[in-house]
């Protein structure tokens, strides 16, 4: 199997999905019809899907683009069909002979090149006097301004009028269709009806329901045209395009899954917040009262400690005549203790008669 091309943005690749998927295919798949039993070139076929669906229902397909590698790629890819070529070549110098091509598909071309009308004065030549040209554009008041977006692959973008006056000239049969990615309701009957019935598309705004004109402002135009011998392929006045498996539905409502989830992972983180915030506010008042219970504490012991100086004060004169006291005790003790002894005992009798005499002989 081919590699896919990357998809950088200046071109459209079978790989990629979303509303990009549903404008690229629709138009190559509205053409498909005209393309029926023609010899149809694809201008700027770019990875070559478009060419490989024109070919399934044309007499012959040449495909060219600017890019070799584009080429190479789509000739791996679908050269395998016998009415299909892939040829480099520019669309400002088309390697076809003049007045060879019966139909000529151009899809998101014009905006990538500076020489436009040159372009398409290429298309002219190389198309048969009959031959029409099918180009899509988009419209830059929609595409650019309203739509935010900004492709830095595309040189010029058109408005409507500006895209009409280079048409005019060289292609004066015209007939323009609007294309817009839309998400629909569709109603139909089961049976076909015996004859054909009107289309008919309603909306609802301010709670009232009207036709309108057209369903949305087109992002893109698609633009059948030819010269006075032209005969324009009468296409239908409104082409309804899916791809029967509902894939833009089904990425609409993986995002929305996704938005959910984010939403509800943004709900529990706040929640886990606000229990974080709660369990904080608690540990800080617990904080506080045990700050207030320290600063309580160590008031106390200030004036416990103030308490136990004025005691020691008032008591210091008793420490004192208690410490004597208990130095005559040691002192009267130890006088005790000596007369109890042998010696003490041996000399007590002459100490008392020394002082017994001295009393005389002081008298």
């Amino acid at each position: 199997m081919t590699a896919p091309l990357p998809f950088t943005g200046e071109r459209f690749t079978p790989e990629v999905t979303g509303a990009i998927w549903y404008e690229h295919w629709h138009r190559y798949a509205l053409a498909s019809a005209a393309a029926a039993g023609k010899r149809v070139l694809d201008a700027a076929c770019g990875e070559g899907y478009g060419s490989m669906l024109l070919a399934r229902r044309a007499a012959e397909v040449i495909a060219i683009d600017v890019d070799a590698r584009a080429i190479a790629h789509a000739r791996l890819r679908y050269g395998q069909q016998a009415n299909l070529r892939y040829v480099q070549g520019s669309c400002v110098a088309v390697p076809l002979a003049q007045g060879s091509i019966e139909l000529i598909v151009s899809f998101e071309t014009i905006e990538h090149l500076s020489e436009q009308r040159a372009m398409l004065a290429e298309f002219r030549r190389v198309l048969a006097r009959d031959g029409v040209l099918i180009i899509s554009s988009p419209n830059k008041p929609v595409y650019s301004a309203e739509g935010g977006q900004v492709n830095h692959f595309h040189v010029r973008e058109l408005s409507r009028g500006e895209l009409a006056t280079m048409l005019d000239s060289l292609f004066p049969q015209q007939a323009w269709y609007g294309q817009r990615v839309l998400a629909h309701s569709l109603l139909w009957a089961e049976e076909p009806p015996m004859v054909p019935r009107a289309t008919a598309l309603l909306a609802l705004a301010d709670d009232r329901v009207y036709a309108p004109e057209t369903p949305a402002a087109a992002m893109y135009f698609v633009v059948v045209c030819g010269g006075p011998e032209a005969v324009l392929p009468e296409l239908p006045a409104l082409s309804i395009f899916d791809d029967t498996a509902q894939s833009l539905f089904a990425d609409y409502q993986r995002a929305l899954l996704a938005e959910k989830r984010l939403y509800w992972d943004e709900l529990d983180a706040r929640k886990i917040a606000e229990q974080r915030l709660q369990e904080l506010i608690v540990a800080v008042n617990d904080l506080a009262s045990a700050r207030q219970r320290e600063q309580a504490l160590d008031g106390r012991i200030v004036s416990l400690e103030a308490q136990l100086e004025h005691i020691q004060q008032t008591f210091k004169p008793t420490q004192e005549a208690l410490e004597q006291a208990q130095r005559a005790l040691s002192h009267a003790e130890a006088r005790l203790t000596y007369r109890e002894s042998w010696p003490g005992w041996l000399r007590w009798p002459l100490s008392r008669a020394r002082q017994l005499w001295q009393g005389i002989g002081a008298s």
